[in-house]
């Protein structure tokens, strides 16, 4: 993992009443802690309550596809662009979702690991190909996808993958510094040490 842990642009406090959105607070409590790049996204009037009500309509709460698949697929993107930050974070949710640490740890060998679903892999595949530019092989994956998902459930797919495509680069730019909580992660999900800043 990188080493850089000071922030490009420094987080705002907590008590600062900009960090205090009603929708930030469902996502506080959600999670358990108060995300530094939100803190620092809260300098720009809006962008906060915009990107949560996003992130509401695509990875959490009522979807086609199951909130935990949801996260998966937004950790194997966020994976595939090697943000440590984002990543962390997302692991974190999956599991608070449901997901197993044994599953999250074997997400690199997806492919083949008996714990993953041949439904899951194909909807995972989306997320590999959507995530870095250039999009890496997007026919052969949505083709596959296919014989697993409508397109409706395709499309809640890719919006998961273009929605952290927003905080991994946020994310990168920033230098986010990851809090305590999802940390934790890292003990139990080996493959995140290896992931940049």
């Amino acid at each position: 993992m990188n080493s850089q842990t000071i922030a490009r642009i420094v987080p705002l406090h907590e008590s600062d009443p900009r960090s205090r959105d009603p929708v930030l607070e469902e996502l506080v409590d959600f999670v358990g802690y108060r995300p530094n790049a939100l803190l620092t996204m809260a300098r720009k009037h809006g962008v906060v309550p915009a990107l949560l009500n996003l992130m509401g309509v695509t990875l959490r709460g009522d979807g086609l596809l199951a909130e935990s698949l949801r996260f998966l697929i937004a950790t194997e993107a966020s994976r595939r662009a090697r943000c440590c930050y984002t990543t962390t974070h997302l692991v974190h949710a999956a599991h608070h979702l449901g997901v197993s640490w044994d599953k999250l740890a074997a997400l690199p060998s997806y492919q083949e690991d008996p714990r993953y679903t041949e439904q899951e892999r194909k909807a995972l595949a989306i997320a590999t190909a959507g995530g870095s530019l250039p999009v890496r092989n997007p026919a052969q994956a949505m083709g596959q996808a296919k014989q697993f998902f409508s397109d409706e459930e395709i499309v809640e797919i890719v919006s998961c993958v273009a929605m952290v495509g927003w905080f991994n680069r946020w994310n990168g730019l920033m230098g986010s510094v990851l809090e305590s909580v999802p940390s934790e992660a890292m003990v139990h999900v080996p493959w995140l040490c290896e992931l940049e800043i």
